[in-house]
């Protein structure tokens, strides 16, 4: 694709790299690119200073404007953008190309290259086993997708005879949508309620999901939890053309030990031994291989363990499903928990720390009343703060040697933080600073 001297606008810059890695990749292609957000030139600093070195890169921070629509001939806009802004639906009518960079990142791939990983939670433990132990296994493969860059980062990589691993967020899957495309091999790792701030519904959010095996054909693969209320529905398969292959932990071997916690990773060791069994990759070396695989960052991670005390950080547990499945796996654990409301129930949560969690510190957030509200033992908690290392410090006035120390917010993190990884980000270092 040539996009030298086509005028190119980033709508919405963001924070999360999405925007970074598009502004990069049309100003090295020689397009005329333009930035525009509705933040701050000193909010978005983090993201501005990655593109000092371009010339080619205009901006206007603070607002976004028609006459910008008006001047584009491509638009790339941030996935949260929702599809009834008023700037998004301008551009349509205007007749504009408007691509998300997982549309763009399409036009360089061909759908037999693709094992797309999607799901509520689990995505991204499942997604990355794949790709560690294909390449354990020497086969020519590229990481990218929802892993906090930009997928045309990975272009100039990117070869014929690569297969690529993509984790797919909801929002991502509307470019495939859009294409009319599908992988070859698609997983859903599980469904339950999220982003209900941004579908208008639960069956929205569902249907977003399915794009994923939507425009599949007969003998492409797609992988599903056999136990998933949703995706094993009638309702859900109308339509499908591949025939769903269903993984489930029961398949696993009954001595089989890893070293990632938590029982909800052995449905995403499933569902990647699954895929990497019809990609011809030998079951004993990849349980060997799994053994070795320590987990993803912010994802039930140790972070610290000093005189007996263990420190997690699964900050990645941006809804109330895997922070139950946290206190599950660390019951009597002192939490840490809380942030911003995205629309989601959060009385199981509230029980579940009700019957595990030996005392609970909470970020400040809409979430956090909403978990409070439907706490029964209140006693439990010991304060909510709008500060990490302060949280931090308080814990560990409390802390004893061997108690276990978990961040499982259950809940987004847009009040104080970027996203979940600057939330962990952020986390890891309190806990540097704190614990030492």
């Amino acid at each position: 694709m040539n996009y030298k001297n086509t005028k190119v606008l980033i709508l919405g810059l963001g924070l999360n790299q999405g925007g970074v890695g598009s502004a990069k990749f049309f100003a090295k292609a020689g397009a005329l690119v333009l930035v525009t957000d509705l933040k701050t030139k000193e909010q978005l600093k983090p993201s501005l200073d990655q593109l000092k070195q371009f010339k080619n890169i205009k901006y206007h921070l603070g607002e976004h404007k028609n006459e910008d629509i008006d001047w584009a001939d491509l638009i790339i806009r941030n996935p949260k953008l929702t599809p009834n802004n008023p700037f998004l639906r301008y551009a349509k009518e205007k007749g504009k190309q408007v691509e998300m960079d997982m549309g763009i990142f399409l036009q360089f791939i061909k759908p037999s290259q693709i094992i797309g990983v999607t799901g509520t939670k689990g995505k991204s433990t499942t997604s990355s086993l794949i790709y560690e132990i294909l390449k354990t296994a020497g086969k020519k493969v590229l990481f990218a997708g929802n892993i906090g860059k930009s997928v045309l980062d990975t272009v100039e990589y990117l070869k014929p005879n690569h297969l690529v691993v993509l984790e797919l967020s909801s929002f991502q899957l509307e470019s495939f949508d859009e294409h009319q495309l599908s992988p070859k091999w698609a997983v859903i790792t599980n469904i339950y309620p999220d982003h209900l701030d941004y579908y208008q519904s639960m069956q929205d959010y569902i249907y977003s999901k399915k794009i994923i095996a939507k425009y599949q054909r007969k003998f492409d693969y797609l992988f599903l939890w056999k136990n998933d209320q949703v995706t094993i529905s009638k309702d859900f398969l109308v339509g499908l053309k591949a025939k769903p292959i269903f993984f489930d932990k029961d398949d696993l071997p009954a001595d089989f030990s890893p070293t990632i916690k938590g029982g909800h990773n052995l449905n995403n060791i499933a569902a990647a031994l699954a895929v990497l069994k019809t990609l011809g990759v030998n079951q004993k070396k990849a349980l060997e291989a799994v053994k070795q695989f320590k987990g993803v960052e912010f994802r039930l991670q140790l972070v610290k363990e000093v005189n007996g005390l263990k420190i997690y950080n699964d900050s990645a547990a941006t809804n109330p499903v895997p922070a139950i499945e946290a206190l599950k796996s660390f019951p009597n654990c002192i939490l840490i928990a809380g942030g911003l409301d995205k629309g989601l129930d959060y009385k199981d949560f509230a029980s579940q720390i009700d019957k595990t969690a030996k005392l609970v510190f909470f970020i400040d957030g809409t979430a956090t009343d909403q978990i409070k509200k439907y706490l029964r033992d209140g006693k439990k908690v010991e304060g909510t703060y709008d500060n990490l290392e302060r949280l931090l410090s308080d814990v560990k006035k409390h802390a004893k040697s061997k108690d276990i120390i978990v961040f499982a917010p259950g809940a987004t993190s847009f009040n104080f933080f970027q996203n979940e990884f600057d939330r962990g980000r952020k986390f890891n270092a309190a806990v540097e600073k704190v614990f030492g």
